[in-house]
């Protein structure tokens, strides 16, 4: 899904870049970006969930990165600020614990959905520097280790936080650009499961005026 969205938005994107540079820039915009994040399991928190589940001994390493990508529907509400929101897709990670009744391997999948205030300082009439400060709620989709039956268990989370970023963005013409952004999530997970993890991502996406 993330993929046929790329290819329609570079598709519309590369449709807006013949529009004339003397358009008048509208007040909805639409990003759409791809990157990595640092999602990761806490080995900590998957073996103190391991022994709390029937195992008596549990070792667990773990990957620290993912493929992410993000939608974002924008509206100026000045020259200065905005506010964007949308969805996050923060990536799926695996993780693999060594435990007495042998390895089982595990996974964590993180989304949320977003609202935030964005400010935008220009630098010239194309290039800016962008900050925002917003809240989310996330959901994490676990597949942790059982030991009765022997396999996994679905582990669905869920909740609220907040985040920084920053970023730039250089725009082409009136209708569209490019930007790229840093973002820091306070908290994705809970530490009873795959573990609270603090994610950073860091994302280059088209930026579609309209």
């Amino acid at each position: 899904m993330l993929k046929k969205s790329l290819l329609s938005a570079v598709a519309i994107t590369a449709a807006a870049a013949a529009l004339p540079a003397t358009a008048a820039p509208a007040d909805f915009y639409g990003v759409l970006s791809v990157g990595q994040s640092t999602l990761d399991n806490n080995p900590g928190s998957i073996n103190t969930f391991n022994t709390s589940r029937g195992f008596t001994t549990s070792s667990t390493t773990t990957d620290d990165g993912a493929t992410s990508g993000k939608i974002q529907l924008g509206y100026n509400l000045g020259k200065t600020f905005a506010l964007e929101g949308g969805y996050n897709y923060l990536g799926d990670i695996n993780f693999t614990s060594t435990t007495n009744l042998g390895t089982i391997g595990g996974s964590k999948k993180a989304e949320l959905v977003n609202l935030d205030l964005v400010a935008k300082f220009p630098m010239n009439e194309q290039f800016s520097i962008l900050a925002r400060f917003g809240g989310y709620y996330w959901k994490t989709k676990s597949e942790m280790p059982s030991a009765t039956p022997l396999g996994t268990t679905t582990i669905d989370d869920n909740g609220f936080d907040f985040k920084i970023g920053a970023g730039v963005q250089y725009d082409f013409n009136p209708k569209w650009g490019i930007r790229g952004e840093f973002e820091r999530f306070n908290g994705i997970g809970k530490n009873t499961s795959s573990g609270d993890s603090k994610v950073n991502q860091w994302t280059i996406g088209a930026v579609l005026k309209f």
